[in-house]
């Protein structure tokens, strides 16, 4: 599966743009988001989807987005615009595919085999396109780990919650409170799986500072990153699922310490008056190889 660089998929920001809106478009090719998805569903008129395929695949061919990894975020099969979409944009300077409104492993099966197709019909090899998973119903939130493994290509799932909101029939609560189970849910399924746990977006664009709350508890929960809604919110996004050089430090000593106590033959491992058990090791080395992720991704 195709990506700018070396390493881990690292999704910590995750910018939608709207396909049809040239001045947003630009936008996104210069910001800090390790990912944009060029959007042809919810975020562009019926009447304006002819003409944000053109301008993608023109922003696309043009490698307006080539120090970006972009996927489009395309209308799902039970519109009837799925092929259309794909035949609009599909190239080789795309990396993959936002597929929304997904219920069960049977919709990414599907979209799969078509993705297996189009890259044929391209002279691209198998697997080139990516998927990320729009989790946005409570269906899919009870189906989200055979989702996530319903196809190779699948290297994130991202939470949707208005829609799920929508459906529940429930409301905005105290620290988004009525979001706690289906984010914990993705987030393990997603981790189960091996692949990015994508956060809902934090809707209030100006508050920073709740913004930085709900990432904090986003990360604590399991989350790898999350949607942004303006590139404004990038940098503070991107710094709370960014390893502190605290965590970064402690990891290391708790590796090195790991280490050492092996050639000493001793089992039983102190940091900072803290006992290391095996799990704590493992927490750290996931850690620090996400660190590195994150310098690959910045590197290139």
């Amino acid at each position: 599966m195709s990506k700018p660089y070396e390493g881990s998929w690292v999704i910590r920001t995750f910018l939608f743009v709207p396909g049809h809106i040239d001045k947003m478009l630009a936008k996104g090719a210069s910001s800090d988001a390790d990912c944009v998805a060029l959007c042809l569903e919810d975020a562009v008129p019926d009447e304006e989807k002819e003409n944000a395929r053109k301008k993608i695949r023109e922003v696309l061919e043009r490698d307006l987005y080539k120090k970006k990894t972009v996927f489009v975020r395309i209308n799902p099969i039970e519109t009837g615009l799925t092929l259309k979409d794909l035949e609009g944009v599909a190239c080789k300077e795309l990396n993959g595919f936002v597929y929304p409104m997904a219920y069960t492993p049977d919709d990414i099966k599907k979209f799969d085999a078509q993705l297996s197709l189009t890259e044929d019909q391209l002279g691209l090899v198998k697997g080139h396109f990516s998927i990320i998973v729009l989790i946005e119903t409570p269906l899919a939130v009870l189906n989200a780990y055979e989702i996530a493994k319903a196809s190779d290509r699948v290297v994130g799932l991202l939470f949707g919650c208005e829609d799920y909101m929508a459906e529940m029939e429930s409301r905005y609560s105290e620290n988004e409170m009525s979001l706690f189970v289906p984010r914990s849910l993705i987030a393990m399924a997603a981790r189960a799986a091996g692949i990015e746990a994508i956060d809902t977006p934090y809707v209030r664009v100006h508050d920073l500072e709740g913004l930085e709350r709900f990432a904090t508890l986003g990360r604590d929960l399991g989350m790898s990153g999350m949607l942004v809604m303006t590139p404004r919110q990038i940098d503070t996004a991107k710094k709370c699922y960014t390893p502190s050089r605290e965590e970064m430090e402690y990891a290391t000593e708790v590796v090195e310490s790991a280490e050492q106590a092996r050639k000493e033959g001793r089992g039983i491992i102190v940091v900072n008056d803290k006992f290391i058990s095996p799990p704590t090791l493992k927490q750290a080395i996931k850690l620090l190889d996400r660190v590195n992720a994150i310098e690959c991704l910045e590197s290139y």
